[in-house]
């Protein structure tokens, strides 16, 4: 990526920029999360709390572990990944191609690594964690963003799962250490001299928001809390609005 690295270009510079303006987050935070569009509307209490109590960007990306029950939901669908490759080390591989064909054995052995696992096995694990761009927890919420620079579009697919969408991904792991926060998720995109979302971004919005692409992200959740991870989903805005909005030099930022 270079020069036009995102994390580099775009999420260090913005949001550092941001913390040295107001480190808790009291001036900007509200503001932040009232710019993306097209996604679903954020309505936060009047008397959330916004005060900045953990932030993770740059070097320091937040990890945040998969679901248990998504883990458990691959282990009893098996599935050949959308590579095509099994593992390059011969014995998961060889483990791995009996679970696809349907070993019963190989099915309950992984389940069962799920809840003990002396010898750190992981042929049984088809997600990894997820490293939103930016995450930034108060008491009160959650966010999670994607930035994007010069990325034509949003990931859609992991390697053992063709319809996990990225920002679905990030706010199902949030939602699972959530507690009683509300969880908030939305890239920041590159956007013109006029500050506006390009319209490419604000389709892959709209589709982010489908049900067709909330089910397939999310196929061990049942139909309510699809309903609830699909609604942090608040949408695409752009650096140039960002630093308009929230009072950050966007000179400092290009220069």
């Amino acid at each position: 990526m270079g020069k036009y690295d995102s994390t580099k270009t775009r999420v260090v510079p913005v949001f550092d920029q941001l913390y040295r303006n107001d480190s808790t987050g009291r001036s900007w935070l509200s503001k932040l999360i009232s710019l993306p569009i097209g996604g679903f509307p954020v309505r936060l209490s009047a008397v959330s709390d916004l005060i900045i109590e953990d932030y993770e960007w740059g070097d320091s990306e937040k990890k945040l572990n998969p679901p248990v029950a998504l883990l458990s939901w691959l282990i009893r669908h098996p599935r050949r990944p959308v590579s095509g490759e099994l593992s390059s080390e011969p014995t998961k591989a060889t483990k791995r191609e009996e679970w696809i064909g349907g070993s019963d054995a190989r099915i309950l052995e992984g389940l069962a690594l799920l809840r003990t696992n002396p010898n750190d096995e992981n042929w049984h694990l088809f997600e990894g964690q997820t490293q939103p761009d930016v995450f930034i927890q108060t008491p009160s919420v959650i966010l999670v963003i994607e930035g994007k620079r010069t990325e034509r579009c949003p990931t859609t697919s992991t390697k053992w799962m063709p319809g996990r969408h990225q920002m679905l991904r990030h706010i199902d792991c949030a939602w699972e250490v959530a507690g009683k926060r509300r969880v908030v998720g939305f890239f920041i995109v590159e956007g013109g001299s006029d500050r506006e979302v390009p319209a490419a971004w604000l389709e892959y919005a709209k589709r982010t928001s489908e049900s067709d692409a909330i089910r397939s992200s999310l196929p061990h959740r049942g139909p309510e809390e699809q309903e609830g991870i699909g609604s942090c989903f608040a949408g695409v805005t752009t650096w140039q609005r960002v630093c308009a909005e929230c009072g950050v030099d966007w000179a400092a930022v290009v220069k």
